[in-house]
Formats: C-alpha cells, sequence, structure tokens
C-alpha cells in the first residue's frame, strides 16, 4: 500500500510539473504582452498620442445620393457607407455607432478601434463625405488591446482562456512549491509576505 501511495504521489507530482511547464509555454507571449501593457497603464505620462489627426473629403458615391430615406433607414444605409469605405478607401473599426441630425440632413458615423478614432459625416444635401481620423500610437493601442477596448469577440475569448490558463500555472506552481521539502518552508514564508502585502495595498487603497 505505501508503494502504490508513493507511486501515485509521484504521478501526481509530475502531472503537475508538466501542467506548470506547459500552461507557461502556451500563454508566455501573453503574459509577457498583459505585463508590459499593464506597467504602461499605470504610467499614462509615457504615452506616445501627439499623432496628428488626419481630415479627408471624399465626394460621395452616385448610389449613397440616390438615397431620400435618410431619417428612417439612416442606420441600414449607414452600413452601406461603411462597407464601401472599408472595400474602396480602407476606413474601418471594431464598434461603431450611428447618429442622424435632421437639422443638418447629416449621417455622423463613429468608428472606434484599439488604434484609432474615427468620425464619419455625410452630408446628404451637398453629397459629400467628411472623414477625421485620430490615430493612437502603439502604447496606447496595446494599453486598449489590454482592456479589450474596441477589440473584437475573437480577442475577448482569447483574453478569457489565456487568464484561464494563468490561473492554472500559478496554482500548479503553488502545488509544486509546498510539496518539495526543501523549499516548503521558504515558499510559504513568501506567499504569506506577497500575500499580506497585496491584502495591505488593497486596505490603504480605501
Amino acid at each position: 500500500m505505501g508503494f502504490l501511495k508513493l507511486t501515485r504521489n509521484i504521478s501526481y507530482n509530475a502531472l503537475a510539473r508538466d501542467i506548470h511547464v506547459f500552461s507557461a509555454m502556451l500563454v508566455m507571449l501573453l503574459m509577457l504582452f498583459f505585463a508590459v501593457s499593464g506597467f504602461f497603464l499605470n504610467h499614462p505620462d509615457l504615452s506616445d498620442s501627439d499623432i496628428a489627426t488626419t481630415s479627408t473629403t471624399l465626394e460621395s458615391p452616385q448610389w449613397l445620393n440616390q438615397y431620400t430615406d435618410w431619417a428612417a433607414n439612416y442606420a441600414h444605409n449607414g452600413l452601406k457607407l461603411m462597407l464601401w469605405l472599408d472595400t474602396a478607401h480602407d476606413i474601418r473599426g471594431v464598434d461603431y455607432e450611428f447618429e442622424w441630425d435632421d437639422f443638418d440632413a447629416l449621417l455622423i458615423v463613429t468608428l472606434q478601434s484599439p488604434g484609432s478614432n474615427t468620425i464619419i459625416e455625410y452630408f446628404s444635401q451637398e453629397q459629400r463625405i467628411e472623414i477625421e481620423q485620430s490615430p493612437f500610437g502603439l502604447l496606447d493601442t496595446l494599453n486598449n488591446i489590454h482592456r479589450a477596448k474596441h477589440t473584437t469577440t475573437l480577442w475577448r475569448y482569447t483574453s478569457d482562456f489565456s487568464a484561464i490558463v494563468m490561473i492554472i500555472f500559478c496554482l500548479s506552481g503553488l502545488w509544486l512549491a509546498l510539496i518539495n521539502k526543501n523549499t516548503r518552508r521558504a515558499s510559504s514564508q513568501w506567499f504569506v509576505f506577497g500575500s499580506s502585502l497585496f491584502l495591505l495595498v488593497l486596505y490603504l487603497m480605501h
């Protein structure tokens, strides 16, 4: 019985070691990304957001000028305008919002992505399109991706998956530290110290 118990423990420990190692390899780049971008989130003064805004005027396509029911169908027509801008002028975003101004007969489209903010104005009476693009710097773009701000559903799923794997990585590492007789005491002391420091910081925030 003692031999079977020892064999079982060795098997569990080997499994925990494999889980710890391979979970780290699976999300290593993601962990580095979240660590680095998290650092810059805490230091907005290091932002590189001084990139100039650009304004562009386009002549609206004929098929768009033929629409007359803008007040009732501005969202539907706006989607067609977005598709045209995407294919013809490489202008796109992840999140979008439509607004119709009856007084000026004006359609306003707001496009947002992790790397830019774009405002599109279509003047139906004047048949022209005004586009104002505000690109973000690399650090601001990474920060937005870190926060899953204006990102795709695929990135949100990837972020959730990486969070689960990181939890497994941490728990398996804790298990390996505690089962090792040579490092158990020191590991426990560092764990208590780090956890106490974390809880103290949380307490002092209030």
